[in-house]
């Protein structure tokens, strides 16, 4: 009785402890969910990893590489979705053959959604989102090809759409020439403005090699447009994404919603396949002169747009 009596007199302390700091608002129990300074960060399962890859000259040549193709699909079989660039083929099959070897692999299947082939010269170039069909839907017909009516853009970004538990995103790739670097990055923003009223979408996410380095583009500036306090560029200028230089030419970039919401704070990096799979520096090379850049996003926290 002695014990159980000191132990009810210990509970009865605490919880009028707890009463008197709830009530003198010493303690603030309340989330109206509207702000947050920090993204949330979910448990393994409840996220998802989105990504940008320029496979250099994706096209015949490529494809015939057996071991080539071993590291493009297991490397995209790492990213619930990805935006690949620089597709060059004239008889589209590239994207379907690449899907087949994607699949052949053990685990969820894949599928992707692609563009036309874009560019003002013969060398045209096709985007293509792959996606892990588990994970991720696509949203049918909301992919387009951005209408560029002033012929800013060598390649018009590709826009679509897709859902993620209850994260609704829509992605806007971009592979900028690089001699007009600056003025297409700084006219994202119109881009931005347009898919935002097009869809009334908050979740925007801007990717792709935007060649943001070097000689192409300042990225110590803040004067583009691009650079405004609202764009947060999450594949930040100490990242190197090309595998002969230490450039970051790819980029991943939110706005204050998003980066506020669904991002997973510090989650952004690049995926270095030639140290994971242990490559030399010309094998690598014939892989891509690229490397993929990703981000990870909360899928569990309600999507009101």
């Amino acid at each position: 009785m002695k014990k159980r009596t000191v132990l009810e007199v210990i509970a009865i302390l605490v919880l009028a402890s707890f009463f008197y700091v709830y009530n003198t608002g010493l303690v603030d129990l309340s989330n109206d969910g509207d702000e947050r300074d920090t993204p949330l960060t979910p448990v393994e399962g409840e996220s998802i990893r989105v990504a940008a890859f320029n496979i250099q000259i994706f096209g015949r040549s490529k494809r015939d590489e057996p071991l080539v193709m071993d590291i493009l699909a297991d490397t995209v079989r790492e990213f619930d979705i990805v935006l690949i660039q620089e597709i060059r083929d004239s008889s589209e099959t590239t994207a379907p053959i690449f899907l087949e070897e994607i699949n052949l692999r053990e685990g969820p299947e894949y599928d992707f959604i692609r563009s036309p082939r874009v560019g003002r010269t013969s060398s045209k170039e096709a985007y293509a989102y792959f996606y892990n069909t588990e994970t991720v839907e696509h949203i049918p017909g909301s992919d387009f090809l951005y209408n560029d009516t002033g012929d800013v853009f060598e390649r018009e970004p590709y826009v679509a759409s897709f859902r993620s538990g209850e994260f609704d995103f829509t992605l806007v790739g971009i592979h900028t020439k690089p001699d007009d670097a600056y003025y297409e990055i700084g006219n994202l923003t119109i881009v931005y403005d347009y898919v935002q009223g097009f869809g009334d979408e908050q979740d925007i996410i801007l990717l792709g090699d935007f060649n943001a380095d070097g000689s192409y583009f300042d990225e110590d500036s803040l004067s583009n447009p691009l650079r405004a306090a609202e764009y947060y560029w999450v594949i930040e200028n100490d990242f190197d994404t090309m595998t002969k230089t230490d450039w970051t030419y790819d980029r991943i970039i939110l706005t204050n919603y998003t980066y506020n919401s669904e991002y997973i704070l510090s989650s952004s990096d690049v995926y270095y396949f030639d140290t994971i799979y242990g490559l030399n520096q010309t094998f690598t090379e014939s892989v891509s002169d690229h490397y993929p850049v990703y981000a990870e996003f909360n899928t569990t926290i309600h999507d009101d747009d």
